[in-house]
């Protein structure tokens, strides 16, 4: 016992340690957590690496900044209107055409996103249905094309009715300017005529997360008209790419 007490005691003193004892590593933190080592090339499930805390690694938005570009195409539709201010009488019904837009946005909070849009809608007269149109010094007209380019500033909002699910519902509107220009294909001489006018749109629609984090795909019914001046409903229908930075 004599013995057992005198070896434990020479174990103890730091002046004098037992020969078999390890010294302590100069490294070593009394009060650190123990936290047991990954395996080689491999993060800790539920911990950051460097701090040991405890992280979210499934949300979407701690890797990603809230600014995104967002692009996409679809069909456009015009209601059947005259157009006096292009000099152009009797109800023009315009075929289905295309619409193309680019978005620049900030996701600055978890349902509320800020965009700048521009894009451009076109859309022709049916061929067939040109009787009854006239326009201003045009002995007769045989074609009439309109390009809308609009330049918007939106808040998106987006919503999550079925709770962690990939499918959000999406809603927005804005207001900004658009240039129109109208081109009369007809005789003596065809005729180019434009105007600018303060504008105004609302959307929405589906967005659905595939499962990468950076990655949004929307399906979007848009309304777009000017608020004075020549009027001109314009609808469409777009398909859109959200990819975030």
């Amino acid at each position: 016992m004599g013995l057992f007490t005198a070896v434990a005691a020479r174990a103890d003193d730091p002046a004098n340690p037992h020969p078999l004892s390890k010294p302590p590593s100069l490294l070593t933190d009394p009060n650190a957590e123990l936290v047991d080592q990954p395996i080689a090339g491999t993060k800790p499930e539920g911990k950051d690496a460097e701090s040991g805390k405890l992280s979210n690694l499934g949300d979407e938005d701690s890797t990603l900044t809230p600014f995104y570009v967002r692009t996409g195409v679809g069909l456009s539709f015009v209601t059947t209107v005259d157009y006096p201010d292009f000099g152009i009488s009797g109800d023009v019904p315009m075929q289905p055409g295309f619409a193309t837009g680019l978005m620049l946005g900030a996701q600055f909070h978890e349902n509320i996103a800020f965009e700048i849009e521009g894009g451009l809608l076109y859309n022709s007269v049916y061929q067939n249905q040109l009787d009854g149109i006239s326009a201003t010094d045009m002995t007769q007209v045989t074609n009439i094309q309109l390009f809308q380019v609009p330049l918007m500033g939106n808040f998106v909002f987006r919503t999550d009715p079925l709770a962690g699910s990939k499918i959000r519902l999406v809603a927005g509107g804005g207001m900004g300017g658009i240039f129109r220009q109208v081109f009369i294909t007809g005789s003596p001489n065809d005729v180019t005529r434009s105007q600018t006018l303060t504008a105004f749109q609302g959307f929405g629609g589906v967005q659905i997360n595939p499962g990468v984090p950076d990655l949004m795909v929307d399906v979007q019914f848009r309304y777009l008209n000017s608020i004075a001046g020549q009027s001109v409903p314009s609808m469409s229908i777009m398909g859109t790419v959200t990819i975030r930075f």
